[in-house]
């Protein structure tokens, strides 16, 4: 079952990661030559570059018999559930959950999912099926 966030979430997100790059390319153009622009035209392309590698907020999130597939930029991550294990982590702050997937390497394997994602209660409860079979 595929699982997606709403159009207009889709679109700010991918709005949020094209204002940030253009105020990256911008910085440099505009000549700040303050130490904050500096940090920024090197911090902005690095936190982008690190999300585009991890997934860790992934766009889209399918499941199926054989296992569990996070999207987005056009990448995918796909596991297993033969070779993972499933932890499902729940927070105070109760619009999101933490799901790692072990054994995996540092930059895979840990991604955000938040209740806007379409059929949320359905995903969280059979990932967190996935995880009570495994211990």
């Amino acid at each position: 079952m595929l699982h997606r966030y709403p159009p207009a979430r889709r679109a700010a997100a991918l709005a949020t990661d094209l204002l940030l790059l253009s105020i990256a390319v911008g910085i440099p153009l505009t000549r700040a030559a303050g130490s904050l622009s500096i940090v920024l035209s090197i911090a902005i392309p690095c936190v982008l570059a690190w999300g585009v590698v991890t997934l860790h907020y992934p766009r889209t999130v399918e499941l199926d018999d054989e296992g569990i597939t996070f999207g987005a930029y056009g990448i995918s991550h796909r596991y297993a559930w033969s070779t993972v294990r499933v932890h499902v982590r729940r927070f105070l702050v109760r619009d999101r959950v933490l799901v790692r997937l072990t054994p995996c390497p540092p930059w895979r394997g840990r991604y955000w999912i938040l209740d806007a994602i379409d059929g949320y209660p359905k995903l969280l409860s059979e990932l967190e099926k996935r995880s009570h079979r495994q211990t």
